[in-house]
């Protein structure tokens, strides 16, 4: 190739999506609601050039009210959260050194989740789906590690409402090359 590496990857990126901020409908309420937690894990598969990164990425987020606690433990008789799954097809581009932008599609399920303990209020989970854009920027500490922060806004939902919805995350992220071609 007369001297030019080509410098192709492919692999497998595990992200944890830390800190969660939602927009969404609070079903109890019957209003928009807005709330940001902790918790989250993604699985993506990826093919990576040295200027530019395409990765298939699958996520599930909560709204755990802790970085460490597993559970809401305390409260009243009524508990209600928020957590998603997605699917996304973005592209990382190199903006600067370290730095690339990130955009692509995506398309979300917000559950919503109703817990009860009062009898005469049953416990329940509805779902809603929608299609929407990703964008974000993304840190690269090495060719391994980063941190991205990303925004999910909705533009379509299954729903018959017209409510805004959207997902941010701030995530830590692990690339591992699984075919390396130079």
């Amino acid at each position: 190739m007369d001297g030019v590496q080509n410098n192709t990857n492919w692999g497998i990126t595990f992200s944890l999506p830390w800190v969660n901020y939602y927009s969404y409908i609070d079903y109890y309420k019957n209003a928009s609601a807005r709330t940001f937690g902790f918790f989250g894990l993604g699985l993506s598969g990826y093919y990576k050039t040295p200027k530019q990164k395409t990765s298939v990425n699958i996520s599930i987020t909560e709204d755990l009210t802790s970085p460490v606690r597993i559970n809401k433990l305390y409260g009243s008789e009524i508990k209600t959260n928020i957590g998603s799954t997605y699917f996304e097809i973005i592209q990382h581009r190199t903006m600067y050194e370290n730095i690339n932008v990130v955009y692509g599609f995506n398309f979300v399920n917000y559950n919503f989740r109703l817990s009860s303990s009062v009898d005469s209020i049953p416990s329940y989970k509805k779902t809603d789906q929608t299609l929407g854009l990703s964008a974000g920027l993304e840190y690269r500490f090495n060719r391994n590690y980063s941190v991205a922060a990303i925004y999910r806004p909705a533009l379509a939902s299954f729903e018959t409402d017209s409510k805004y919805r959207h997902l941010i995350n701030l995530e830590l992220r692990i690339d591992l090359d699984f075919k390396k071609k130079d």
